[in-house]
């Protein structure tokens, strides 16, 4: 029996889109699972900002798009936290997402980490510090240049 994969992504044929998308183990979730949201110093999306997103609230969209054809499209985006850092931009925020699989939308073939989804409750908001965006320096830090002074 030959099994062959036919994908639409880039016109790609033989393409298996299993390979190339780690994201899909999502879908195989049971319960609660948990993913992250990154918004502007406002809450609201980089990208679309419709909704302003807040701690403990819910957020649903009936007009997600489900074409795993496209990269980025009409609804709630959620991404990894890898993907969240490397487009944090300073003032932006990263929001803790909770959704369950039945709540995808689509998890885009080739993902670089961000997928959409039906619906979602933001339940905390992460430190920056804690992951390394937010650098403090220490209070009592003597530099080069005050030395000589």
């Amino acid at each position: 029996m030959k099994f062959e994969i036919k994908s639409r992504w880039w016109g790609a044929v033989g393409v298996n889109k299993y390979l190339t998308t780690p994201l899909y183990i999502l879908q195989d979730q049971i319960g609660k699972i948990r993913a992250y949201k990154l918004t502007k110093s406002d809450g609201t999306g980089p990208y679309y900002p419709a909704i302003k997103y807040k701690v403990g609230e819910t957020y649903n969209t009936e007009k997600a798009n489900c074409d795993e054809q496209q990269q980025c499209a009409v609804g709630i985006s959620l991404a990894t936290l890898d993907w969240c850092i490397r487009e944090w931009r300073e003032g932006y925020r990263i929001f803790v997402a909770e959704f369950t699989a039945k709540d995808i939308a689509a998890i885009p073939i080739a993902s670089d980490g961000k997928f959409r989804v039906h619906r979602c409750k933001i339940v905390a908001e992460k430190d920056l510090k804690e992951i390394g965006l937010i650098i403090e320096k220490p209070r009592n830090m003597v530099t080069k240049a005050s030395r000589l002074l």
